[in-house]
């Protein structure tokens, strides 16, 4: 699977992606109360997104040039809008994160991807939402309902912030429960940003092709009723590196997995037993994956974490991470929300 598809929806792109530069193409018609009117003959622009106001349905997105003409465009005017490489949209990099962590069983809605597990992580049992519903909300939450209902597990939206119709979302009875942002980085800072770490004598840090039972028994996602989860996403096939984090009595303290995609690395786990919090666990795992990362070629590398998890956020920040976006798990009843992404 490519890692980020070309020959998807023609507009892979959402409120959360303002300020990234975009390339667009548009249709004949034209708004008459543009700041600076469009010229007849002018079917594409490109340049950076600096404001999106009203949704999907009645949105004006109001585009900067390199010579610092602004054009402001009705969505519905647009025919085709993406993001302009290096920059990845908000969009895209959540396809990344699933390709990363694979559910058991998808299906298609549109551009919304049903996926299901076990329960186990957010992030394999939700909704991965990529635009705006392709026919009414009331009639997408009843199916998404029925669909999950008959694997028994609770609905749950993974959707971009802002989305640009949380409006639609919660008349349909979807509430917003719990926020999370994806981070990111260079490989070859955060290699350098923790290298002094990886100097540590009272560690010992490998790095393992697979996860054995005592990696998993650390793993706060992992129990008996979600094992075959799991199991699926840690044998998905990507290049992984399971790193083990010992004191100098061999107990193990803290565990992490980095997953090579192309030339991206994701830090798709990251767990320390919680009486060693607080001592550097965590930066020394993070450590050994940014240097794996390196060995591996890898130049970009990007996170999950939830924005009440204060010691993950403070921990990326001081790394050189930043926030790439922010999505919201939105849920029929609070009991669908897991603690895990």
């Amino acid at each position: 699977m490519p890692l980020f598809p070309t020959g998807r929806t023609p507009f892979n792109i959402s409120p959360a992606d303002v300020d990234r530069r975009v390339k667009l193409t548009m249709t004949n018609s034209r708004m008459g109360d543009n700041p600076t009117v469009l010229p007849k003959d002018m079917d594409r622009l490109e340049g950076v997104l600096f404001r999106w106001t009203g949704g999907f349905k009645k949105g004006i997105l109001r585009v900067r040039t390199r010579r610092g003409d602004e054009y402001g465009v009705r969505a519905k005017d647009i025919k085709t809008i993406r993001v302009q490489p290096p920059e990845v949209s908000s969009y895209d990099m959540q396809r990344l994160a699933q390709q990363a962590w694979p559910p058991l069983v998808t299906d298609a809605m549109g551009e919304w991807e049903l996926r299901c597990s076990q329960g186990g992580t957010n992030r394999a049992n939700s909704v991965r939402v990529a635009g705006p519903p392709g026919r009414q909300m009331s009639s997408m939450t009843r199916m998404i309902a029925d669909w999950y209902g008959e694997r028994g597990v609770s609905p749950l939206l993974q959707v971009t912030r802002p989305s640009g119709f949380d409006d639609e979302l919660e008349s349909a009875g979807w509430k917003r429960f719990r926020a999370g942002r994806v981070m990111t980085t260079s490989v070859a800072r955060l290699a350098t940003e923790t290298a002094a770490v990886r100097e540590r004598n009272d560690l010992e840090v490998e790095i393992r092709e697979q996860a054995n039972p005592e990696w998993l028994s650390l793993f706060r996602a992992y129990s008996p009723d979600t094992a075959t989860e799991v199991d699926h996403i840690m044998e998905s096939g990507a290049p992984s590196a399971f790193v083990y984090c010992r004191n100098n009595a061999g107990e193990l303290l803290g565990i992490g997995r980095a997953t090579l995609q192309d030339t991206w690395v994701g830090a798709t786990v990251l767990d320390t037993v919680p009486q060693s919090r607080r001592r550097g666990i965590a930066s020394a795992v993070t450590a050994t994956m940014a240097h794996w990362a390196l060995t591996m070629q890898a130049s970009n590398w990007y996170v999950m974490v939830f924005n009440d998890n204060a010691a993950a956020r403070a921990l990326w920040e001081r790394y050189g991470a930043t926030t790439h976006h922010q999505y919201d798990y939105w849920a029929l009843d609070e009991d669908a929300l897991g603690s895990y992404e």
